[in-house]
């Protein structure tokens, strides 16, 4: 079994903002309860410019994201509701491979407040992502593909070379290894000093970043697509072949538009224009994450949805909901999480789950998605 791929750097971390009144909305929106929070202000007629602002942003719909916050922006340019917007905005666009101006969030976030630590942290990542023009999609007539996986492997043209790489919507960019991004001819920049990032187990990772002129996926041409370059030695590289060294990460995939896989290895892109139902997705942006809202014993659940990742792991508040099957039928066990910096074991209950949980991934498709995942399937075994 091949290692987990999940990759979650520095500028990953959920932000939790400080606002004065701790309305029911508030608190959801403080807590990133994002489907609640939809289902919430649906049921108002005038909902707060930032709340609406945060949801069209979380569904992808990044015009009326920007139209509310500048309401917000114009009213209270120096405010936390000021920097959340900011904060938001910024990742909403780093998603769709527009650097320049997800750095100038970045920017004028910390003109209101030069401690703001995340956005301190983001900060040489942003500012060398910056220096590259933007991601977009080639207009050549081609709207959807279909090709054939190699053991989950996507088959890709990089700067007219090929490559295999895994697609991970764990990883908030697509990423590299330095003999691969060489190979490859990609521009590479470095990244200052205080630039280092953590992976899955929050192990250190020092980076830079690259450019591929272009990336192909069947008919379906992206350009100026951006990588993290890892080294040869940090895992999961290290041990796969020449053409494999890489993954893809979100900003791609969202750019790919409708995504759908089967178990026997079919991948499809459909870029085609759909209406988009935001009351009706249960998939969703928390930042950089992606969230998929799935059933478990009559509770509706956010999970993350990341394809780099080998086993389903249920976090420490799925106990809250799931106590009685985990006593019943839990078993301690200890698992090997490998990310880019290393490997950890960790120690944990592992329940019998029933089929619900089990097949938690095909309930995306009892409903519309998000518009940039609008209509996916996942393989179940």
């Amino acid at each position: 079994m091949r290692p987990s791929l999940a990759l979650v750097v520095l500028f990953l971390s959920p932000t939790f903002w400080v606002i004065a009144e701790q309305s029911e909305p508030s608190r959801q929106f403080d807590a990133h309860q994002i489907f609640l929070l939809r289902d919430e202000i649906s049921r108002r007629p005038a909902p707060p410019d930032l709340y609406a602002g945060a949801l069209a942003c979380a569904f992808n719909d990044i015009e009326t994201c920007e139209a509310r916050f500048k309401k917000v922006l114009a009213a209270e340019p120096k405010s936390s509701s000021a920097k959340q917007a900011h904060h938001t905005l910024a990742y909403a666009l780093f998603r769709e491979g527009r650097y320049a101006r997800s750095f100038n969030e970045i920017e004028t976030l910390l003109r209101i407040d030069s401690k703001d630590s995340d956005a301190l942290g983001t900060r040489p990542f942003f500012e060398a992502l910056s220096h590259f023009p933007d991601q977009t999609v080639q207009e050549n007539g081609t709207t959807k593909a279909t090709v054939q996986m190699d053991d989950g492997k996507l088959p890709l043209l990089i700067n007219g070379e090929k490559a295999s790489y895994f697609f991970d919507t764990g990883a908030n960019l697509s990423t590299i290894s330095e003999s691969e991004a060489l190979r490859l001819g990609l521009e590479i920049r470095d990244v200052s000093a205080d630039g280092g990032s953590s992976d899955v187990n929050g192990n250190k990772v020092l980076f830079r970043v690259a450019r591929a002129k272009s990336l192909v996926l069947g008919g379906i041409v992206l350009n100026n697509v951006a990588f993290l370059v890892a080294g040869d030695e940090q895992q999961p590289f290290v041990d796969m072949d020449v053409g494999q060294r890489g993954l893809i990460g979100l900003p791609v995939l969202r750019a790919f538009g409708s995504i759908k896989w089967s178990r026997d290895g079919l991948f499809e892109i459909d870029r085609s224009p759909r209406q988009a139902n935001p009351g009706a997705s249960n998939l969703c942006f928390d930042d950089l994450l992606l969230i998929v809202e799935a059933s478990f014993e009559r509770h509706e659940l956010p999970f993350v949805l990341d394809t780099g990742a080998t086993t389903t792991d249920l976090w420490p508040k799925f106990a809250d909901v799931a106590k009685d099957l985990i006593r019943r039928s839990g078993s301690r066990e200890s698992h090997t999480v490998t990310g880019v910096g290393g490997s950890q074991k960790f120690e944990d209950a592992t329940p019998k789950l029933n089929c619900e949980i089990m097949y938690m991934a095909s309930a995306v498709t009892r409903k519309p998605a998000a518009k940039s995942f609008r209509a996916s399937t996942f393989p179940v075994t």
